[in-house]
């Protein structure tokens, strides 16, 4: 029998660190990153995962992991071995106080997460909640002070679980793959987050492209890199995450690529991609294959897109 379905009225009193961290109590509050795509198979859930325990690993920053999408793929391609919960994101969402440390499940040193798997009333619970403000974000906010990054999965699609990620993040990264029908896709994401955070009252979040699934080698790649840069100017990240085996394979055994193997394309891309999520100099090596700066109109371009 589920728990009391309401909208949020409230949450629990702070609980202590049953894990604490070194310096936690100078830590300012949590970086929120979503990811999101109406489209499936642009690779979302697998650069979230990755670039999380980038985070962790490499540059030892704390993140919570949220995954609100109902397949569960996001702690799937962390844990080789299924996560047996009934402490859910879609619960989490719809439960008026919980206890939000009872959800949080270790993934890895500095690495937590909140799973998701399908549970048929709690999903239809969760489409059926009102669209309000810092609805996540109340939930969370007994642990937020744990953390220094937190990286939500959203669905594929433009739903009531996207629009709750959308609006509890800072930064809301939109991962493409280089396709024929992703631009035209990016574009309507944009049109429908605008459109969401005039719905919520609230300012429009920082807007990030990512480009995913990049061959140098291939003329389209290239010519699709070249538009993307062109139309989002500095909204668009220097790194590109090439096509590599590695990824694919390092996910089938719930591992991140870095931690699979250090010597292949994938690692190089997720080692710069955090680096520059955190605003630190990308090194002469590591600028290889990256974007380098963008023309005042493009600037242009991407102000009218996002403002």
């Amino acid at each position: 029998m589920l728990e009391k379905t309401d909208a949020p009225v409230g949450v629990a009193s702070p609980h202590e660190a049953t894990r604490p961290t070194p310096g936690s109590l100078k830590r300012t509050r949590a970086r929120i990153l979503a990811f999101v795509n109406q489209k499936g198979g642009t690779g979302k859930t697998t650069i979230a995962q990755n670039l999380a325990v980038c985070l962790a690993l490499h540059h030892g920053k704390q993140v919570l992991c949220v995954d609100l999408d109902a397949q569960g793929n996001f702690g799937q391609g962390l844990l080789p071995d299924p996560i047996r919960t009934t402490k859910t994101a879609d619960r989490l969402l719809v439960v008026p106080k919980p206890n939000v440390v009872e959800y949080l499940v270790p993934v890895r040193p500095g690495v937590d997460i909140i799973p998701n798997h399908f549970q048929r009333e709690l999903r239809e619970a969760v489409n059926r909640l009102p669209l309000c403000t810092d609805l996540l974000r109340k939930q969370l906010e007994p642990v937020l002070s744990r953390y220094d990054f937190v990286i939500i999965d959203t669905p594929a699609g433009l739903c009531r679980s996207a629009q709750i990620g959308i609006d509890a993040a800072d930064e809301v990264i939109i991962v493409i793959s280089c396709g024929m029908y992703a631009l035209q896709g990016t574009l309507a994401v944009i049109e429908w987050l605008k459109c969401t955070c005039i719905q919520l009252n609230r300012r429009m979040p920082s807007v990030k492209i990512l480009l995913n699934n990049y061959n140098e080698r291939r003329r389209f790649d290239r010519e699709f890199k070249r538009e993307i840069e062109y139309i989002f100017g500095e909204s668009l990240f220097q790194t590109q995450i090439r096509t590599s085996v590695r990824i694919v394979e390092a996910a089938a055994k719930g591992m991140a690529v870095v931690e699979y193997s250090e010597i292949n394309p994938g690692a190089t891309d997720f080692k710069r991609l955090s680096r520059e999520v955190l605003g630190l100099p990308l090194s002469v090596g590591t600028l290889a294959g990256a974007v380098v700066g963008s023309a005042p109109q493009q600037a242009d371009a991407t102000l009218k897109l996002v403002s």
